[in-house]
């Protein structure tokens, strides 16, 4: 690939089939299921689909700005119907625009030779790390990857001064990626503060200040109508703090390896084993080599120093959460291979460690079809979905948390479902439940195997590993579930 300008619309092209190619395994697994939180995302896409309302913020949030994922959901369901394949096909391409700019950004690194950027841009695709999370709505996540993309490709071009347009552009996207998923800033937010700095203008600084702040202020003041079912809390004890630092290893192992669900680590094949260590092993020779690279250049050359700090930022940022929310992990893969690009990019054998690593890679993508995260199948929701509806059952209670969010969606909102939390994410829907219960109209509660919680339940039906028992009496839900007055 000797002339970039020449091949550059082509392997575009090329990167955007394999960012969809590379999925079909997964697309077409009889495991692929939404979880309880994608399905919470679907369901706010079909609200705003069928115009009941216009939800910016995952439900029960003040964080989280869904927005975005929810407007690249509805063509999908326009053509596809709501399903959950809708929702991870519309994911996919969402962060396959975000992968497309990153390539663009590794491109400004190396101009006559685009070789390593399409590596580097593969060894992304393939990353385990990616291979779910690439097609997750989980309100926020992929939001905030590619606005980070778009801002990266932005903001590293040396060639040309941005002009306060631009920096009224940059900056509201820095307002969505903060309001998005705040852990994607450290990258951008350096790059914007360099470039502020090198071209200053009283009228570039004001475009910023002002792009970023009005929209923070008035998403604020909209937040404060919201319910907040859930608000994170980032407070630790010194001994927390020593320990989550100490954990960052295995964090970004596991991160690497890509088999873990919510905070559970899952058993890894061989390929995703070999993949996280060789990966890990990249990123430290890379890092060894920016040091000496900052140290012989005395420190001027400021791609290298930003690209690095930013990555011990994301590294150490991880250690505000204290259970192991692997997916903080995600923002490192992405500054790792900008910083290969810059210090790899004069040199040829990074084709060899890389080259070894793709396959493996590809290998590790037809074992996550296999990978089931629950023991709960689309097709088992289904059928229990059509089960209540045939029997004209529209209010039910689950005992499994993550099943009465899927039962929501998979039931395009015919059946509404609530978990055991005293109020949960939509408290409107709750209380209109505890209500159908409360006038004695048809009930249901759900769980799944023999977990029948404080209930005791006699003779469910059962459908695969879900039972449904009809008709619970209120005094005997009320000792599972708190029933709204």
């Amino acid at each position: 690939m000797h002339s970039i300008k020449r091949y550059k619309g082509y392997t575009i092209w090329l990167i955007i089939a394999l960012c969809f190619v590379s999925r079909i395994p997964m697309l077409t697994s009889p495991n692929m299921l939404l979880d309880g939180d994608e399905s919470v995302v679907g369901l706010m896409a079909k609200h705003l689909y069928d115009r009941q309302e216009l939800p910016l913020y995952f439900y029960g949030q003040r964080y989280g700005f869904s927005l975005i994922e929810e407007l690249c959901i509805l063509p999908f369901y326009a053509v596809m119907g709501m399903t959950g394949l809708a929702v991870k096909l519309a994911m996919l391409s969402l962060w396959t625009t975000g992968v497309v700019f990153t390539y663009k950004t590794l491109l400004r690194f190396n101009k006559t030779d685009g070789t390593l950027p399409l590596l580097l841009t593969l060894l992304l695709i393939i990353c385990p790390a990616w291979t779910e999370w690439s097609m997750k709505a989980r309100g926020g996540y992929l939001t905030a990857f590619t606005l980070s993309a778009i801002l990266v490709y932005l903001l590293f071009d040396e060639e040309r001064k941005l002009k306060p347009a631009t920096y009224m552009l940059v900056g509201l996207l820095m307002a969505v990626l903060y309001e998005s998923m705040p852990l994607w800033m450290p990258l951008p937010a350096m790059l914007l503060l360099y470039r502020l700095v090198k071209d200053f203008s009283i009228a570039k600084l004001l475009s910023v200040i002002v792009a970023i702040a009005l929209p923070l202020v008035l998403l604020a003041m909209y937040k404060q109508s919201l319910y907040e079912f859930h608000k994170p809390d980032p407070t630790l004890s010194m001994a927390d703090w020593w320990h989550n630092i100490t954990r960052i290893p295995s964090f970004l192992y596991v991160s690497l390896h890509g088999f873990h669900s919510y905070y559970a680590e899952l058993q890894p094949t061989w390929f995703q084993k070999i993949f996280a260590a060789g990966f890990v092993l990249l990123m430290l020779t890379t890092i060894i080599l920016a040091m000496v690279k900052m140290v012989k250049g005395r420190f001027k050359d400021v791609g290298v120093i930003i690209l690095t700090a930013s990555m011990f930022i994301s590294l150490f940022i991880t250690i505000i959460t204290p259970f192991p929310n692997y997916r903080f992990m995600l923002p490192v893969t992405v500054e790792v291979l900008l910083l290969m690009q810059i210090v790899w990019s004069s040199s040829k054998p990074y084709l060899i460690p890389i080259l070894l690593l793709i396959p493996i890679g590809v290998g590790s993508l037809f074992t996550f079809r296999q990978l089931k995260f629950t023991a709960l199948t689309e097709k088992n929701i289904l059928q229990v979905s059509d089960y209540l509806q045939k029997h004209q059952i529209k209010h039910v209670y689950s005992l499994h948390m993550y099943l009465a969010w899927q039962m929501n969606f998979y039931s395009q909102g015919k059946v509404l479902c609530r978990d055991v939390a005293p109020v949960g994410r939509v408290p409107k829907m709750f209380t209109e439940i505890d209500n159908a219960l409360i006038a004695g109209k048809p009930n249901a509660v759900i769980g799944v195997d023999n977990d029948f919680g404080s209930l005791y339940i006699t003779k469910p039906v059962v459908m695969d590993v879900i039972y449904i028992k009809e008709n619970v009496p209120i005094s005997e839900v009320q000792k599972g579930f708190a029933i709204a007055p």
